[in-house]
C-alpha cells in the first residue's frame, strides 16, 4: 500500500522523530508533502500520537542544531499537534522489542505505541532496521511500520 493511500485510511498514526523533525525543520523530503495535505491541516482527521522520548529527541536535536529557542519553539509545536502516550504497556511492549531486536530503544517506543493504537508507524530509511527486521517485528507483533 502506497504512502498515500495509508494516510487516507488511517484515522490515527505514529511519526518517529526522523519524520518529525525532517518537516519541522523543512528538509527536503519526500513525505513532507503528503504530511503537509493528510496530517498538517485543519482538515485531516488523523489523530498523531507519540511519546516522551519523541519529545525528548525533537528538543536536544533541534537544540544542538539550532539552538534552545528555535528547539523550544519546534517542542512547543510538537506538543500543539501530537497526543503524548505514556504508561506502563508502552514501557513494557518497548522493553520486548528492544529485548528482541538491535534498534534503538525511541524506535522501540514508537513501535509500540503504534501496535497500542493498532496505526501504521513512519520511518525515515535507518539502517538498523532493515526490511528483514521491519517484517519480522510487523509479523510478530502485529505492527504496521512503514518506511517512507
Amino acid at each position: 500500500m502506497s504512502t498515500k493511500q495509508i494516510l487516507i485510511d488511517t484515522p490515527n498514526l505514529v511519526l518517529d522523530t526522523s519524520v518529525l523533525l525532517g518537516y519541522f525543520m523543512s528538509e527536503a523530503r519526500n513525505i513532507n508533502s503528503l504530511l503537509e495535505a493528510y496530517v498538517f491541516t485543519q482538515e485531516s482527521k488523523i489523530i498523531l500520537y507519540g511519546h516522551n522520548l519523541i519529545k525528548l529527541e525533537i528538543f536536544y536535536i533541534t537544540c544542538r542544531e539550532k539552538g534552545i529557542t528555535e528547539a523550544e519553539m519546534v517542542l512547543k509545536k510538537t506538543e500543539g499537534i501530537m497526543n503524548t502516550i505514556s504508561d506502563t504497556w508502552l514501557f513494557k511492549k518497548a522493553a520486548n522489542i528492544k529485548c528482541r531486536y538491535p534498534i534503538a530503544i525511541s524506535d522501540c517506543y514508537s513501535i509500540s505505541l503504534a501496535i497500542l493504537q493498532e496505526c501504521p508507524v513512519f520511518f525515515l530509511p535507518e539502517v538498523e532496521l532493515s526490511r528483514e527486521i521491519v517484517d519480522e517485528i510487523n509479523r510478530e507483533y502485529n505492527a504496521k511500520i512503514q518506511i517512507v
